[in-house]
């Protein structure tokens, strides 16, 4: 692993870092809800990560999710700094669509990069 991460307690109660795994979950960019909202326009972004394992599907959730953005049905109102994806409750997300066009990732083998990939 190339991250450590921080487990415990142990024996004695003391917590102490460890190589990661891919179960764990990762680690918040904020240090806090107040400074994640603050960044993400009062919106609290959703820890993907624990999706996995705590939504049924979870990992098909995650992908319909980041390749669901659309534009909103007609009269379906969308205030700024918002998003259309019908995966997310409630049809409105504030995290922009993170996989917006094909071509972002140049394979060694040119195979052709999709955004579904």
């Amino acid at each position: 692993s190339q991250i450590d991460v921080v487990d415990g307690p142990n024996d004695e109660g003391e917590m102490f870092t460890r190589p990661g795994l891919l179960v764990d979950a990762f680690p918040s960019p904020y240090p806090n809800e107040e400074s994640a909202r603050y960044a993400n326009g009062g919106a609290l972004p959703p820890d993907l990560s624990v999706y996995t394992t705590a939504k049924h599907e979870g990992v098909d959730y995650i992908f319909a999710m980041l390749m669901g953005y659309r534009d909103p049905p007609a009269g379906f109102p969308v205030r700024d700094g918002l998003y259309y994806n019908p995966y997310f409750p409630g049809g409105l997300i504030g995290m922009p669509p993170p996989l917006h066009s094909d071509g972002l990732v140049d394979y060694e083998d040119s195979t052709p990069c999709t955004k579904s990939q």
